[in-house]
């Protein structure tokens, strides 16, 4: 069974056709990672799957359900985690209590283990030390690095990550993206949005090149970075492999 499986799937704002018969799938303890310049559609893909934007056409079903047919979005959430690229932490809330309050409203955990579950999630991601400390106090990696622990903390079976290191200085991306590695490392299922093309490489299973709203082409790093198929391809990663390096 795919974990995901997009057919189809249109979706436009206005006049401007964002999304135009996108379809792929995603499987079982597959890291796919959608690269492509701004506006080709990657972040509003990753929206749809996570129910933050309604296709306007076509069909996305996760976890063998369809999303058009769901009834309870926040059990599907339970099942499918996202990391945005802002973080959206609770400001007024320590490390500890942001990776503790959804476990214990939805998930109905007690106290005492939402909190050993936070803590272990925090010392994966090398955060544990800073559980009493406030959003204020952290730099944006140590901020993006709890936004993934609280994202482990609910047990999703599918993380979604959007740019997850485009708001983070140069230097605070590697910490972030060293997290994303170990999960892809522990086969968690995972589709991640990145501009980073070099980490795109070293960690997808497969990359998917959009452009303008359609994908244009897809396969193995290998495949996509050393021997593209399509002009535009080519173009893309030309382009940026020169900026990456």
């Amino acid at each position: 069974m795919s974990m995901i499986e997009i057919r189809n799937v249109r979706k436009g704002f206005g006049a401007l056709n964002v999304l135009d018969d996108i379809s792929f799938t995603v499987e079982k303890g597959e890291t796919v990672c959608l690269i492509g310049a701004s506006g080709s559609g990657k972040s509003t893909l990753l929206r749809c799957i996570n129910l933050l934007e309604e296709v306007d056409g076509g069909t996305i079903r996760v976890l063998d359900q369809d999303l058009s047919e769901l009834t309870d979005v926040n059990a599907y959430r339970r099942r499918v985690g996202m990391v945005f690229q802002q973080f959206n932490l609770f400001e007024n809330r320590n490390v500890l209590e942001n990776c503790t309050v959804a476990q214990r409203k939805v998930l109905k955990r007690d106290r005492k283990e939402a909190e050993e579950i936070a803590l272990i999630q925090l010392e994966k991601v090398g955060m544990a030390g800073f559980r009493n400390a406030y959003p204020s106090t952290l730099s944006g990696g140590q901020k993006q690095r709890v936004a993934i622990a609280r994202a482990l903390c609910m047990d999703p079976e599918i993380l979604l990550f959007d740019e997850p290191t485009s708001a983070l200085d140069p230097e605070m991306v590697g910490e972030v993206l060293n997290v994303i590695r170990e999960l892809s490392n522990e086969d968690m299922t995972m589709v991640i949005v990145t501009h980073e093309m070099n980490f795109a490489r070293d960690v997808a299973d497969r990359i998917v090149f959009m452009d303008r709203g359609i994908i244009l082409e897809e396969g193995s790093p290998k495949q996509i970075f050393d021997h593209p198929k399509n002009e535009r391809t080519a173009q893309f990663l030309s382009r940026v492999l020169d900026r990456d390096i």
